[in-house]
């Protein structure tokens, strides 16, 4: 796992570099312009990812301090491993979701203090990878942060952090298009 582990915090740092690239010195217009009503500023779409990929901490931190306990649903045959594999596919599809109430930006103005935000989230998220690499092999299940009934095997969860973040990437590529 130590391979997956790198292989993740490698990914991290090239969506970082990509995201930086990408939203870097933009006027503060420009980040928090909506090209309608319904589709997300720049900065709210680093808002989303900030707010889900920082609700998992808290269940890394249990893992880490060894008071996390799954759920009875964790024990169950293949039903960990097929949700989260049902829910990499689905963040790898090009069709537009819904995110959960929980996870939507809670404003929509935001200062250029929101890239600042992004980024140190972004370095925490590696160091929860590095930290929890001796647990992947565990095969420790975590429930998602927004539902208890969503399990799903903690390695898939990095894999779909990453899925999610590569979306949200093109998402602002294309809202910077329009």
């Amino acid at each position: 796992m130590k391979e997956k582990a790198d292989k993740w915090q490698m990914e991290i740092a090239e969506l970082s570099y990509s995201f930086e690239k990408t939203v870097k010195g933009l006027p503060l217009e420009k980040l928090n312009h909506k090209p309608s009503p319904n589709r997300w500023s720049v900065a709210e779409n680093l808002a989303h990812l900030i707010t889900v990929n920082s609700s998992y901490f808290p269940t890394f931190d249990q893992i880490l301090e060894g008071s996390y306990r799954e759920s009875w649903l964790a024990k169950l045959p293949l039903i960990p491993q097929k949700t989260g594999e049902l829910l990499l596919k689905a963040m790898k599809q090009p069709r537009k979701t819904k995110t959960f109430g929980t996870w939507k930006p809670n404003k929509s103005l935001y200062d250029e203090r929101i890239l600042e935000a992004f980024f140190d989230q972004q370095h925490e998220l590696s160091n929860y990878i590095q930290q929890l690499e001796s647990k992947l092999e565990k095969d420790v299940i975590i429930a998602s942060p927004v539902s208890n009934w969503v399990v799903y095997p903690l390695f898939l969860a990095f894999e779909i952090i990453i899925a999610h973040e590569e979306r949200h990437l093109k998402q602002i590529e294309q809202t910077l298009l329009a």
